[in-house]
């Protein structure tokens, strides 16, 4: 994780170039690799937008464009910085100035001149706030992509379990009205060879029905096979 923390890319917005001059050589000897710096403002919206900084040491009080105006330009942005987070550089320490500036969607304050542990600490905190909302938006896209999943597999088996239902239903109907036909003439024929002479039909007649019987009984068990099988049943 601490590996991580300082492979975060980290955007320094400051008119000052001493300022700048000073956090760079902070975050180089702290280990971090991917720091970029910008003393305009005027760029300051499309360089976080090309540049995608998980954290942002912004100066508040600068020309042309403040801090405060680069808060509520990202405000607008469509589909915003979700994990990014601002720590503003300010002299004005006023509750005012303070509250404008979390409104504005500042994360937390460094107070110049710049007490270089307290930048450290401040930086390490945000950032692993942001390792830590990383995390946990991948876990979330994880668990997302495993409910999809399940679903899916749940509506499978639910068509499954719909189809077998569908086949149970239909082999029930097979069962009790169309094997009931060949099985009472067969029983009925099976009746008139116990009565021979007087039932009026040669004994072949009666073998033509029970076989006869016999094959439409036979045919539909191997129907109800079918359809077993092929609903898994």
């Amino acid at each position: 994780m601490k590996e991580d923390l300082k492979d975060a890319r980290i955007l320094i917005i400051d008119d000052t170039l001493a300022n700048i001059e000073v956090l760079e050589n902070l975050l180089m000897m702290k280990g971090y690799t991917n720091v970029k710096s910008l003393s305009d403002s005027t760029l300051a919206l499309t360089t976080i937008k090309e540049y995608e900084p998980e954290l942002i040491l912004l100066d508040l009080m600068m020309p042309q464009v403040s801090g405060f105006d680069i808060m509520e330009e990202l405000k607008k942005v469509p589909s915003g910085f979700p994990l990014m987070r601002i720590l503003v550089l300010t002299a004005d320490i006023t509750p005012e100035s303070k509250k404008k500036a979390l409104s504005g969607g500042a994360s937390d304050f460094l107070t110049k001149p710049f007490d270089l542990t307290e930048v450290d600490l401040r930086i390490r905190n945000l950032l692993y706030t942001v390792f830590l909302l990383s995390q946990l938006t991948n876990q979330n896209i994880i668990l997302e992509e495993k409910v999809k999943e399940r679903t899916l597999e749940l509506e499978k088996n639910l068509a499954a379990i719909e189809l077998q239902n569908k086949a149970l239903r239909e082999i029930s109907w097979i069962q009790s009205h169309v094997v009931r036909a060949p099985l009472a003439r067969m029983m009925g024929a099976i009746s008139l060879l116990e009565i021979k002479d007087d039932a009026g039909v040669t004994q072949e007649e009666i073998m033509d029905i029970v076989i006869t019987s016999a094959n439409e009984i036979d045919k539909t068990v191997r129907e109800i096979s079918a359809k077993s099988a092929q609903a898994n049943i």
